[in-house]
């Protein structure tokens, strides 16, 4: 029970990694704040699970483009668990794929408001709740690093949380007494990934079949393990990082 009485907000923590790192953290001993936006069944669900194992949860429904959402969770997560809130994992993100000639500046706001505007205000709203020894968690992605085809707006948006973990650390780290670092999966076996276009799929194989830890497609519980490192007082030396977690699909 590493993380004993401790309070974590998961954005994204309906499904996919969001879920597997709520129901982690539960184990680890957290009080848990997942958000979704339309999922609520599926929050329902994983807020159930967490309960039904003697932990606490609730879900909020935040939409990530509603510049009013970090003060809703933040007020949620107090209201909750007290005026205190020790772990916060940016998770949610957009992952809308398109190639340059059909972007449209609907799509261009929609991931980055998702994905960089979202993360930035939710952790502003979070600071006069964070103690020190707190946690920040970005969740970043391989493309931040490499060059895909259709990831404009995303790999742009993906790298910005990379660069947020390097400046928050140096910025909040004397004052705050908190780290902040990000992890970069690769491909996934979660509903995003079962989504992924038709005329993408030839090239992820290739990347997946010389991936260097093991040619498969990553599991959920492999990016959670990072996550759950990264939030524990065990990671207290590590800040300011992004911190692989695909199999060495891309080194840093």
């Amino acid at each position: 029970m590493s993380l004993h009485n401790k309070t974590a907000i998961i954005t994204g923590g309906s499904r996919g990694i969001g879920a597997g790192i709520a129901i982690e953290l539960a184990r680890l001993g957290a009080n848990i704040l997942l958000t979704y936006i339309s999922s609520a069944q599926k929050a329902s669900e994983i807020v159930s699970q967490i309960t039904s194992s003697g932990g606490a949860a609730i879900a909020v429904q935040a939409d990530c483009m509603d510049p009013a959402s970090p003060q809703k969770i933040v007020s949620a997560a107090t209201a909750a668990f007290g005026a205190r809130i020790d772990i916060v994992v940016n998770n949610a993100g957009a992952g809308d794929e398109l190639y340059l000639a059909d972007c449209t500046l609907e799509h261009f706001d929609k991931v980055f408001y998702t994905n960089v505007r979202f993360p930035m205000f939710l952790v502003k709203e979070c600071l006069p709740y964070l103690p020190r020894g707190g946690r920040v968690v970005n969740v970043s992605s391989v493309c931040a690093r490499q060059g895909w085809p259709m990831q404009t707006a995303y790999s742009a948006s993906k790298a910005c949380m990379e660069s947020f973990a390097k400046t928050w650390a140096a910025e909040l780290g004397h004052t705050y007494g908190i780290t902040v670092n990000a992890v970069n999966p690769g491909p996934v076996a979660t509903d995003m990934w079962n989504a992924t276009p038709v005329d993408a799929v030839p090239g992820m194989q290739n990347y997946i079949d010389i991936t260097p830890a093991a040619p498969r497609v990553g599991e959920v519980d492999d990016v959670v393990q990072v996550v759950a490192f990264l939030c524990e007082e065990r990671s207290r030396w590590v800040t300011g990082s992004t911190v692989c977690a695909n199999g060495g699909a891309c080194f840093v």
